[in-house]
């Protein structure tokens, strides 16, 4: 025999708040107010687990039950792609992290993982899009031809910039010492981006 051990979370902050969008907190009213009634049908029989997913008696479901259900299922439907409950976590994480432009503190809230490097080790790779058009950007900065003419909208450069500079190391430190305290402080800041 076995059974199923229902337990508080590991720190205080495996409790945590989440936001939800308004079409899934419909869905959860909905379902919540569907479990209030299969109580209410019950006569008393109803055992509620204080659970989100239960049986239909109100006892909890036990997470290799899960499995089994849906083992089942899929060899039913072997139409539908094979899918690893655990990945769905990975895949939400992954979707948060490109929805929000790589905002790490807002998706560890969601995730609950203890640290952000913990999320930042996993979900690295989600990142490759933002730093490839970093690069693109740096290469239409930095790498453009006619280095002595400012994009418009930016902070002219000294105007006594030779007309063409190499692009070596020695060619960028020359430009750099002719900035604006202002002018190095953005060239930072998009060095350090």
């Amino acid at each position: 025999s076995s059974a199923l051990v229902l337990k508080k979370p590991k720190t205080k902050k495996s409790s945590r708040t989440l936001y939800l969008t308004r079409p899934l907190k419909e869905e959860l009213l909905a379902w919540l107010e569907k479990l209030r009634q299969d109580e209410l049908a019950m006569d008393g029989r109803y055992r509620n687990c204080g659970q989100l997913f239960r049986l239909p008696n109100g006892m909890p479901v036990a997470p290799e039950a899960l499995s089994k259900w849906y083992r089942a299922w899929r060899a039913e439907h072997p139409e539908f792609e094979k899918i690893v409950f655990h990945g769905l976590r990975h895949s939400s994480a992954t979707y948060q992290l490109i929805e929000s432009g790589g905002n790490i503190k807002a998706v560890q809230g969601n995730t609950g993982h203890a640290t952000t490097g913990i999320l930042m080790d996993t979900y690295a790779h989600t990142q490759d899009k933002p730093r490839l058009e970093l690069a693109e950007k740096l290469e239409a900065d930095f790498y453009s031809q006619d280095i002595g003419s400012p994009k418009s909208g930016s902070v002219p450069v000294k105007e006594n910039l030779p007309d063409s500079i190499q692009i070596t190391p020695e060619g960028m430190l020359k430009v750099v010492r002719q900035m604006n305290p202002e002018q190095r402080r953005e060239f930072t800041r998009l060095l350090f981006a």
